[in-house]
């Protein structure tokens, strides 16, 4: 392995741990209240509106993860490179938003064959049964798949040779 390598190696890895920081940040602790109910296009609102609170999640969620990667990448003195952070995160930023309008991704969870685990994975809440939030089948593959993208777009960060 030669040292632009293990740069690279390095650079991917903290963009991936500082971008999980970021992501656990931006998405459960700066996502407002109406953000995270009305962002799906199962729900009752409209379709505008579901993007537009979807949209406004992504954004805050995206510099949420950009400063965690800067910071990091500053602290350590690792070559960040603008351009390929700013292409890392356009993955992150479109994977995000097709997956917390919810309907893509349930459609993609059963063509994968997940359908029963979406049925079964539910909760009961004080409000009565929930299919989407914290506990359901859905919420676990909404973070499995910001999750997975979050690695590639850390290869992405981490540029090319």
């Amino acid at each position: 392995m030669h040292d632009i390598d293990t740069v690279r190696a390095i650079t991917a890895l903290v963009a991936f741990a500082f971008g999980l920081a970021g992501h656990y940040v931006g998405d459960h602790w700066l996502q407002t209240d109406a953000q995270a109910c009305k962002k799906g296009l199962n729900g009752d609102q409209g379709r505008m509106c579901a993007m537009w609170n979807c949209a406004k999640h992504v954004v805050t969620w995206s510099a949420t993860v950009v400063v965690c990667i800067a910071a990091a990448g500053w602290w350590l003195n690792l070559p960040l490179r603008p351009g390929w952070l700013a292409a890392g995160m356009a993955v992150n930023a479109v994977t995000h938003f097709v997956a917390d309008l919810r309907t893509p991704l349930l459609w993609l969870a059963r063509l994968a064959g997940r359908g029963a685990y979406l049925d079964y994975g539910n909760v009961v809440r004080s409000s009565g049964p929930a299919e989407v939030g914290p506990g359901t089948a859905c919420f676990h593959l909404d973070q499995s798949w910001h999750i997975a993208w979050l690695a590639v777009s850390a290869l992405i960060i981490a540029g090319p040779m």
